[in-house]
């Protein structure tokens, strides 16, 4: 059995969503996006813990810029050949094909219907179903100690449930065993004289108040006393040796309680029902290595279905490309990017391949993404950025670089999952060494050129326009660029700026030379005009970091230039994205 795909109409976040997942789903995106919803959504239909009043709702519930009075959500199976499912579901079940809604109404009540396909769903009387199909959810704001002694016991319950009439009789032998032996400790303990006599006066007080006492006396006993009351109440410790040690902090708290939680998970898989599993932020307390072994450990120890939320890049970055579910908003309104797990997402992100790490993996969160060449522009971008008084991270903006000119993946990325994007890449002037004659061309545009032809709703009229003009940006390799090629490349880069793909005149280091910031810049490389690039390209990353702690006061003075237009356009971008849709219908 598999969920195939979900689909939320109504809900919280959701105005009409259908999301696809795999076996194993890693859901992202930002804050408040609707992933903890997503899972309270499928909580409704599969989470034992959930009662009948909380299945009602609240009119909080409902989708509030939609207008909606109505809640769906339906839940598709896939390869239900399990026997349990199949007795319990019966006539619903066809070719391996399950579907459970729930549905509710303002005003009305919550209703469960299941079929095999929607024209065959027929209203259940009741929930009874999740005694063999069912979720097991892992809260955020779970309480470590709390979850880890709930588990604890409940797995050894299971255990126990499982032993062999032998290894049962052999366990009852050695309570026993245990029960003499505090017995005999109590005995011994109770024999010492600074433990006796310190209750002596104690209990001939004790006497005094009240006849019924007079029998009946206080001692010291090494904690529990029953060996069965002592058994239901073991701690989980580490140990070195003999010597048992401390848990420690919640980072290993945490992940003691994923192990019992996953071990108990084994145990307790039966036959006679079916689990599917979600939990949220496993990350928690834990440091960056240990969320990436965290991200694998999740993946390969559990057979069943599996979502997990996360805020990790850590975790996203080891995670199967295959199972990864981008939720984001749009108008107010949450969608999953590309339907949620598709070839098109798993694709992009092999291609994407050893790029993706921590740093890259952020873009995953993002609310919307600065490509730029190197780490020169991320430092120059970021101060700027504070300056102008245009706050990337209240916005949930990255810059990020690609390191080089490699741009295409990083777009591929960013279309896949639906996050809006800008780019700002140098136009240098290259030859064309294997082309005989040897040509010059302007590098710039024909980058940007294959970008807009990568992009699906690239502008069209653009695309045309450069394979009628293409040839024009070529020129003999000790000639000036010749008008031609001077009024294609001014038209491609006014054009591709709407695609949010902006080209410098030359490149960074000339662009500031030639802006407002040019009497700071020759005050702090104590160049020459003539030397001042030169000297702003050697060590280039070095020498802007310097460049800006000394003197981001100063880069306000570009708030007029077209070198801070990729900041404004995005932030732009991602401030609209935000705004209500303005539809109420619903059907």
């Amino acid at each position: 059995m598999r969920l195939e795909k979900l689909r939320i109409k109504g809900f919280r976040n959701f105005n009409d969503t259908e999301i696809v997942f795999e076996k194993k789903a890693l859901i992202i995106g930002a804050n408040d996006v609707g992933k903890t919803n997503l899972l309270y959504a499928l909580r409704l239909l599969f989470d034992k813990t959930i009662s009948e009043h909380d299945l009602e709702l609240s009119d909080a519930d409902y989708n509030a810029y939609s207008g909606t009075n109505t809640i769906k959500i339906t839940a598709y199976f896939r390869d239900v050949i399990e026997e349990c499912l199949l007795s319990t579901f019966r006539e619903a079940v066809k070719d391996g094909k399950l579907v459970i809604r729930y549905t509710n109404q303002k005003g009305g009540s919550y209703k469960i219907f299941s079929g095999y396909d929607l024209e065959t769903l027929v209203e259940l009387q009741s929930r009874q179903y999740i005694k063999r199909l069912n979720m097991q959810y892992v809260d955020t704001n779970r309480n470590l100690f709390s979850f880890l002694r709930n588990e604890r016991v409940r797995m050894l319950e299971l255990a126990k449930e499982k032993l062999s009439a032998a290894d049962a009789s052999s366990d009852d032998q050695k309570i026993q065993q245990i029960q003499n032996g505090l017995n005999s400790i109590n005995e011994n303990i109770g024999s010492l004289h600074y433990i006796a006599n310190s209750l002596q006066e104690v209990n001939s007080e004790l006497a005094m108040l009240s006849v019924h006492n007079e029998d009946q006396i206080l001692r010291f006993i090494a904690g529990e006393s029953n060996a069965n009351k002592m058994l239901d109440n073991l701690i989980l410790a580490y140990s070195t040796g003999d010597t048992p040690l401390s848990i420690g902090g919640d980072g290993r708290t945490n992940q003691i309680f994923l192990a019992t939680w996953i071990a108990k998970q084994r145990i307790q898989k039966d036959i006679d029902h079916v689990t599917f599993y979600a939990i949220e932020e496993p990350e928690a307390y834990l440091h960056p290595h240990q969320q990436r072994k965290l991200s694998a450990y999740i993946q390969n120890s559990l057979d069943a279905s599996v979502f997990v939320t996360t805020h990790s890049p850590n975790i996203a970055a080891k995670f199967n490309p295959a199972g990864m579910v981008r939720i984001y908003t749009k108008n107010k309104y949450s969608f999953a990017a590309c339907g949620g797990c598709s070839p098109l997402l798993q694709n992009v992100l092999n291609k994407f391949g050893y790029r993706l790490n921590a740093i890259s993996a952020e873009t995953f969160f993002s609310d919307g993404v600065f490509l730029v060449e190197g780490t020169s522009e991320v430092l120059l971008y970021t101060a700027l950025a504070k300056e102008i008084e245009l706050d990337l991270d209240r916005y949930n903006i990255s810059v990020l670089s690609v390191e080089g000119i490699g741009f295409k993946p990083y777009v591929a990325v960013c279309e896949a999952l639906n996050i809006p994007w800008v780019l700002r890449t140098d136009n240098d002037i290259f030859s064309k060494p294997k082309q005989s004659p040897r040509k010059k061309y302007y590098a710039g545009v024909s980058r940007i050129m294959g970008i807009v032809d990568g992009i699906d709703d690239q502008d069209t009229e653009l695309a045309d326009y450069w394979k009628q003009h293409s040839h024009e940006n070529e020129w003999g390799k000790d000639e000036e660029p010749p008008a031609a090629a001077i009024e294609l490349n001014d038209y491609i880069r006014q054009s591709a700026e709407s695609l949010g793909i902006f080209l410098s005149d030359s490149d960074l280091e000339n662009d500031l030379a030639m802006s407002p910031l040019l009497d700071v810049l020759l005050a702090h490389y104590g160049k020459s005009k003539k030397n001042l690039v030169t000297a702003m390209q050697t060590r280039k990353a070095e020498n802007m970091l310097e460049f800006v702690n000394k003197n981001h006061e100063q880069l306000s003075m570009l708030k007029e230039t077209k070198i801070v237009a990729p900041l404004e356009m995005i932030v732009r971008t991602v401030i609209e994205r935000e705004r209500p849709c303005e539809d109420k219908t619903t059907d």
